[in-house]
């Protein structure tokens, strides 16, 4: 215990002599020219990472130690390595960057990011470049060279030796699909992207940022991924929206700082047809031209119907029609 008082300061002082802090570029719309052509590069890992156990405080606080930080990073990653090559024995290959780039062209658009989106075929790349731009021995070497590069070395993907692109931007966009253990041991299936905005000809950062997504209401345990491969395929396939739509809003707020991205209206779902009751109108007998039908009032024992208003006199026939009849007799008078 007095060894390890004696050497805290020592820690702290080595803690705090190791801190470097690394400013990140700040997107200026006005350094983005009025539909200058933005190649979308995806780069997905070479396999899904295993993060087999929560992250504790104990180990939070280790590893911002210099050199004890290492030692237990370092044993994770052991760990998490031997988990991940054990899963990707049984979970098969998916297209995984095609899902991506295609809901990525559909939501970027809605950024207002001055550029224009194409995907990299329209480029005309070199198929060879692009697969050593992505190239590394297994998915612990992927990150550790594309995702947590030294920022003082230069960036291992060179744009700027692909002469046509010269006016164009890169966004390149780093997919890891991954499992995270939660407090109850359960793996959470997550996707996570960096991603990265170059001006081509210069290799200048102009934009940078991570994002993940998560699933937590599909957590199993490692076991029962491993067995059934398809349902953990599923759950990544279901995450691959979300997590373009996030990237898409982190970009409009490095666009608009303080803003956030306005969300999507709710799809209109067309509610059930309801029809109108309908008044069956009572059939009337057919009548002549000419006539108007009338209706009776009904009329109860004790009452006596009563026409409304003077009924017009029944017609008399002329004089001349009336038969004249035989001749009285004057009566006598007395």
């Amino acid at each position: 215990m007095a060894i390890t008082r004696k050497l805290w300061p020592l820690a702290l002082t080595l803690c705090c002599g190791a801190c470097v802090t690394v400013g990140e570029p700040v997107l200026v719309p006005q350094s983005i020219a009025k539909g200058q052509r933005t190649i979308l590069l995806v780069y997905p890992a070479p396999a899904p990472w295993v993060i087999t156990d929560s992250e504790s405080k104990a180990e939070a606080a280790a590893k911002m130690l210099p050199v004890l930080g290492y030692a237990v990073s370092s044993f994770q990653n052991d760990r998490y390595k031997a988990a991940a090559d054990t899963l990707n024995k049984y979970i098969p290959r998916w297209p995984s960057r095609d899902l991506l780039e295609a809901a990525l062209l559909k939501e970027l658009p809605k950024t207002d990011f001055p550029g224009r989106f194409i995907p990299v075929t329209e480029a005309d790349p070199d198929t060879t470049t692009l697969h050593g731009w992505n190239r590394s021995t297994d998915v612990l070497d992927w990150q550790n060279r594309y995702l947590h590069a030294d920022p003082n070395t230069p960036h291992p993907r060179d744009y700027s030796s692909v002469l046509p692109w010269d006016d164009a931007l890169a966004l390149e966009v780093n997919l890891l699909p991954l499992l995270a253990a939660d407090d109850d041991g359960n793996m959470i299936p997550t996707l996570t992207a960096t991603s990265r905005l170059f001006r081509c000809q210069t290799m200048h950062p102009l934009w940078k940022h991570e994002d993940s997504v998560e699933d937590k209401s599909n957590a199993r345990s490692l076991y029962e991924f491993e067995t059934l491969p398809q349902q953990l395929l599923d759950r990544w396939k279901g995450l691959v929206p979300a997590l373009a739509l996030k990237i898409s809003s982190s970009l409009y707020g490095g666009l608009h700082p303080g803003l956030t991205a306005p969300s999507a209206p709710a799809p209109s779902r067309p509610g059930p047809t309801i029809s109108s009751p309908t008044i069956a109108s009572p059939i009337l007998p057919t009548l002549s031209s000419g006539t108007v039908p009338s209706q009776a009032p009904t009329v109860s024992t004790t009452t006596v119907a009563v026409p409304i208003g003077d009924a017009p006199p029944a017609p008399q026939p002329p004089p001349s029609a009336i038969p004249a009849g035989p001749s009285m007799p004057p009566e006598p008078k007395p």
